[in-house]
């Protein structure tokens, strides 16, 4: 090939060169949605000059036809490029999907397909004739149109001119830096079209103008770029709806970047219009960048040095596609409702937890949320006027002592461990703290504060029942271990009783550690699961060594319960049975008439009178040698499950034991009765 470089030749390198520079640049946004159709058409346009240059230097009849039917390619895609990208940067992005980019990419592909048949000779629906000439060095190009051509420049024109109308309407409906992108815009789209319209009508030169006009095109691309950052800071907000609003509006893109701002808000906070595109973290402090990123609240010292609170709503920009472009901001001036809770926030100095005033009579004047949620009050905590009614009954004296206490000594906590019902768990203890507050001003009352130690306290007691069993319950087989340890290393041939002695020892040890874990596991619940009576009774029972004994099934139930403690419960039922009837005994497993639970009961002889109200204590047992925690770990375990277990008596049978207020399989959640085992 001989190279004959005209001065066309080479503006028309110059464009490719300056659309190549111009998609390096825009390659960093790739992951927008605009940045990849910018870089389509940028890539685009640079091929079309490449190719026209190439063509035009051709210089045997191959190459030139090459060259021409390859132009066709980045020719057709600019113009498919083009109107994606003015959709997508207007604003329009719900119409740019997969969908309508397959639509839209039918013509060009038939266009393309269509050049290259008619290369071939396959037709002649694009041109009826194609002969190329030498003029000054530079091939042109002589053409008689065909009917597809036409409709190609049909095609063509309507896209370029949808994407001039939408950044049209964009640049009229923006304001500030937004409608300079789409001015910069719609003048780059244009100017290739009017060079190709006016060629048309009147081809003024021997080669076809419209790839060098790109020249024009990506310089003010370039210059959208580095001036006006048309991907750096995309429309995700409209200034339209947030520029009159009071209340101070910022929007950041979803790569941390200021994207825009009402006027209150640049007056708050003292940013300009060169501050859009810049980093959040550059444009305020780190108080503010904390505050827009976790959507809290802001306190802000204006010019006059006074402190304004503002709550900060944060929701998601999300564009047509559901996609999240960004985030806005709008800051709620909440400083009067900060002023008026300080009166609360003076009331809530000496007092946590559950928060009660009380006037010299002893009436409620206030309730706070917590103590109202928890006593579970129907109605208005304000209408409240009494605390009589939530608290236990044997604790009332006790409580008004505390209140007299309190009036007494005004400089002194008078305080008391008291009882009051929750509404969803019982009876719980509180330690109560009173403090004399009636000649204070703002507060003007007695201030009570409950704490629950409900829990703390069952731990202290959980703790006090394992010293003593160390202490005492496991002494003594670890001293007949110990005993007749001594005897075997004394023996030249160690006894076998003396060994089995030790075994037995080593096992009771051993049920005893078993019973102590079980008991401190009893009050976890871990997850439920629908569970069938009759199978985790057989389970349960297959677990035990029930010798002889027999159990009976008569009748099932599902229900919600943890499996594991609920195989402990039952287990431990079973063992009671056997320790304390014997292995010849018939356990009998069913559910209760009401549908409420279930029961476990004997044909044993049953609990006599005496034992019934220390059954389920911790250590009781009338077992030689039983543990005494068996029954104490089915109480934890129904408990944990909110449920209540008992005995009772039955005609014609032994001990029964009966478990109430089991949720059904598929039944709503229960609320438990406020008698539970918390009760003193």
């Amino acid at each position: 090939m001989t190279f004959s470089l005209s001065p066309y030749v080479g503006a028309l390198f110059l464009a490719a060169a300056i659309s190549a520079g111009v998609a390096s640049y825009g390659w960093r946004y790739r992951d927008e949605p605009s940045g990849r159709w910018f870089i389509a058409l940028t890539v685009s346009a640079g091929c079309w000059s490449l190719f026209e240059a190439l063509f035009l230097l051709a210089d045997s009849p191959f190459t030139r036809l090459l060259w021409f039917v390859l132009e066709s390619v980045p020719a057709e895609s600019s113009v498919f490029f083009t109107l994606l990208f003015a959709l997508e940067i207007a604003g329009y992005e719900r119409w740019v999907s997969r969908r309508t980019a397959a639509l839209l990419a039918v013509w060009p592909v038939l266009t393309i397909t269509g050049v290259t048949t008619n290369a071939l000779g396959v037709h002649a629906l694009l041109w009826e004739s194609l002969s190329f000439a030498t003029v000054g060095g530079i091939t042109a190009t002589e053409v008689v149109p065909g009917p597809l051509f036409w409709a190609d420049v049909v095609y063509s024109y309507v896209a370029i001119g949808a994407a001039l109308v939408v950044l049209g309407i964009h640049c009229l409906r923006s304001r500030q830096i937004y409608r300079k992108q789409a001015l910069v815009l719609f003048v780059a789209i244009l100017t290739p079209a009017v060079v190709g319209a006016v060629y048309l009508l009147r081809p003024f030169m021997s080669a076809n103008p419209i790839a060098v006009s790109f020249a024009v095109t990506s310089s003010l691309l370039a210059v959208g770029l580095s001036r006006y950052r048309i991907l750096d800071i995309s429309p995700i907000a409209r200034d339209l709806v947030i520029e009159r609003m009071a209340d101070p509006v910022i929007v950041v893109d979803r790569k941390a970047r200021l994207a825009d701002s009402n006027p209150a808000a640049r007056a708050l906070f003292d940013v300009s219009h060169s501050s859009l595109g810049s980093p959040v973290a550059d444009a305020f402090d780190p108080e503010t960048v904390e505050a827009l990123e976790s959507g809290g609240e802001l306190r802000v010292v204006d010019d006059n040095g006074e402190a304004r609170h503002f709550e900060v709503d944060r929701s998601a920009v999300t564009d047509g596609r559901d996609a999240v472009r960004g985030h806005l901001h709008i800051l709620h001036d909440i400083t009067e409702r900060r002023v008026r809770e300080r009166w609360f926030r003076a009331l809530t100095e000496n007092a946590s937890d559950l928060i009660f005033v009380l006037d010299a009579d002893g009436s409620v004047t206030y309730l706070s949320d917590s103590a109202a949620q928890t006593l579970g009050t129907d109605e208005d905590p304000s209408e409240v006027q009494s605390l009589r009614r939530f608290l236990h009954p044997d604790d009332e004296d006790a409580a008004i002592e505390t209140f007299r206490e309190a009036l007494q000594r005004p400089d002194e906590d008078a305080t008391a461990e008291l009882r009051f019902r929750s509404s969803t768990r019982g009876w719980r203890i509180f330690d109560v703290r009173c403090r004399n507050l009636l000649d204070d001003p703002v507060v003007g009352g007695v201030v009570v504060n409950a704490q629950d130690v409900t829990d703390r306290r069952k731990h202290e007691q959980q703790l006090e029942t394992f010293a003593n069993i160390v202490s005492h319950d496991l002494r003594n087989p670890l001293n007949v271990a110990e005993g007749y340890l001594e005897l075997v290393k004394e023996a030249d041939r160690p006894d076998p009783d003396h060994v089995e002695r030790i075994e037995s020892a080593h096992e009771r040890m051993g049920e005893i550690i078993a019973d102590v874990l079980a008991l401190a596991r009893g009050g976890t619940v871990d997850e439920h699961e629908t569970v069938s009576l009759d199978a985790v009774a057989a389970e349960a029972w297959t677990n035990v060594e029930t010798g002889a004994a027999t159990l009976d099934i008569e009748e099932s139930v599902s229900f919600d319960a943890d499996r594991t403690r609920l195989l402990q419960l039952f287990e431990n039922v079973f063992r009671n049975s056997i320790e304390h009837v014997g292995d010849g005994v018939t356990v009998t497993v069913g559910r209760l008439d009401d549908d409420a639970g279930f029961y476990v009961e004997d044909d044993g002889p049953g609990v006599p009178p005496a034992d019934r109200p220390k059954l389920f204590e911790s250590g009781f047992t009338t077992a030689d040698d039983g543990t005494g925690f068996g029954l104490a770990i089915v109480r934890t375990i129904a408990d944990a499950h909110g449920w209540s277990v008992g005995y009772e008596d039955v005609a014609d049978a032994g001990a029964r034991f009966v478990i109430r207020g089991v949720e059904r399989a598929g039944d709503s959640a229960q609320e438990p009765s406020p008698a539970s085992s918390d009760d003193a």
